[in-house]
């Protein structure tokens, strides 16, 4: 019989593991959810902008009109723009990359480890990989001449650039966030002021090295000389469509999935 004054908060604890809720994988399955998601939000202007400089490169298209026929795509065939393959390289760049964060900073906080070298060092080697091989999906879709093999000097400077790209977007901010705090006395605004302005201020010489990439394997039989014209040519206009592709992943991106990640977590662990 039960104690007449029993209830059923007299029962015994239930064990966290038995309830399914916070376990290693539940929060890999949030780090998952929330990376693709936040990836797949920042893909159509970064696939628009990808496109138009890829367009531009080869001479295929002007870059505003690559730009606004993509996005002009992306309103009236919202499928048809997500079903593409260019989409898809984009949010498999993006939602890849924030997943590798995500679950680098969830290994980390359940092993007590310090989670700086090992988030720079998987984000760098993820995004990477699949920017290089979207590079090199964007340059045979999107250039004049029938596909061909991406020539390794191609391959050299776009790693180059992403070696650039990764010390700009994740170790130079805390850096000159600190130099800033000096001057706003508040740290927290210094780094959000560095890590916005950073990607951007730094596309003057990044886009040069991008775009070099493009014009190596579309032009492999360029002078210096042409090359330097080449990365002249429209060049500011270039600086500022690469500008508005930054914006989205490394400042709205990040921050979204940062959101994302910690209300997917509380779904799936229960503690929301």
């Amino acid at each position: 019989k039960r104690p007449r004054n029993w209830s059923h908060h007299d029962m015994p604890a239930v064990n966290s593991k038995e309830q399914k809720k916070d376990t290693f994988w539940s929060r890999i399955g949030a780090d998952a959810v929330a990376a693709y998601i936040a990836g797949a939000a920042v893909a159509p202007v970064i696939t628009a902008v990808d496109r138009g400089l890829a367009e531009n490169a080869s001479g295929k298209a002007p870059l505003v009109q690559s730009f606004m026929t993509s996005m002009k795509s992306f309103v009236t065939r919202p499928v048809s723009f997500v079903a593409s393959p260019q989409f898809f390289w984009i949010w498999l760049v993006y939602g890849s990359t924030y997943f590798a964060a995500n679950a680098c900073q969830t290994y980390c906080d359940r092993r007590k480890k310090d989670v700086a070298l090992p988030k720079l060092m998987s984000t760098f080697v993820v995004n990477t990989t699949t920017c290089i091989a979207k590079d090199r999906a964007f340059a045979k879709m999107f250039g004049t001449k029938a596909a061909a093999p991406i020539p390794p000097m191609s391959y050299a400077i776009w790693l180059g650039r992403d070696i650039l790209s990764m010390g700009v977007f994740f170790t130079l901010p805390p850096i000159a966030g600190k130099k800033i705090a000096e001057v706003t006395g508040n740290e927290r605004s210094g780094y959000y002021m560095a890590q916005f302005f950073c990607p951007l201020v730094f596309q003057t010489f990044l886009t040069p090295i991008h775009l070099l990439g493009y014009d190596v394997y579309n032009n492999p039989n360029n002078t210096i000389a042409q090359r330097v014209q080449f990365l002249k040519k429209d060049y500011w206009k270039n600086i500022g469509m690469r500008c508005v592709r930054q914006a989205p992943p490394w400042s709205i991106g990040t921050i979204g999935n940062v959101e994302l990640r910690k209300y997917f977590t509380g779904k799936f662990t229960g503690s929301a």
